[in-house]
């Protein structure tokens, strides 16, 4: 009897036995109530890398131009094989002229020399028997104009039957002045011809434009 109400008694005094903690528990907290900092990969701050100042501030380099420092030369062109001409042109006592009948006509060349000043000479062959109107344009744009002089002052007396001995043809250089003439620019040199004499015309005969750098 004794000893079944010690044991009752020592079972009202002493307090129940708990159980151990779970996983749920120990991730939760600490016993001092404190939580703790995990750190994950999703929740860790990349450090991104930096260009330096240098880097960043670099700015491509264009590369120098080179200046067009080839001097000009002069140039000669041939009114037969440098100008492209209208179809009525030919072959007259050696130089480009009109053909018989037909008017007038033109001729161009496209500058590919040196951008610079040029004094411009024309190389005309003049005729007893008539004085043909003649101009020399760059771009549309007159430089000189006016008519051939004649070759001889008999003119229409010039004997008919023998006129290549008594009043042959001439060779006469016009000066047109200095003129700045551009790469790609057009030269134009236009004729008419002209019948002062009955039976006898004169054909705007040419042979060349020389271009001679000017200072």
């Amino acid at each position: 009897m004794n000893f079944l109400l010690k044991s009752a008694l020592l079972f009202i005094l002493l307090p129940p036995i708990t159980g151990c903690d779970t996983l749920d528990n120990l991730t939760k907290g600490s016993s001092s109530g404190g939580s703790e900092s995990i750190t994950t990969p999703e929740t860790a701050t990349a450090t991104a890398e930096v260009p330096s100042a240098a880097e960043d501030t670099a700015v491509p380099q264009k590369e120098a131009v080179q200046a067009d420092t080839n001097p000009a030369t002069a140039v000669s062109l041939s009114a037969f094989s440098d100008f492209s001409c209208s179809g009525n042109w030919t072959n007259r006592d050696g130089a480009l002229g009109l053909e018989a009948g037909s008017g007038n006509g033109s001729c161009e060349h496209i500058f590919s020399g040196a951008t610079a000043s040029y004094r411009i000479t024309i190389t005309i062959q003049t005729e007893f028997d008539g004085r043909p109107y003649y101009s020399l344009s760059i771009n549309g744009r007159e430089i000189s104009s006016g008519q051939y002089p004649l070759s001889n002052s008999m003119a229409c007396d010039c004997p008919k039957d023998n006129w290549w001995n008594v009043c042959p043809d001439k060779k006469v250089e016009i000066d047109t002045g200095v003129h700045t003439v551009v790469k790609g620019d057009i030269i134009k040199f236009y004729g008419e011809e002209e019948w002062q004499c009955d039976g006898h015309g004169a054909y705007a005969k040419w042979h060349s434009i020389s271009l001679v750098p000017s200072d």
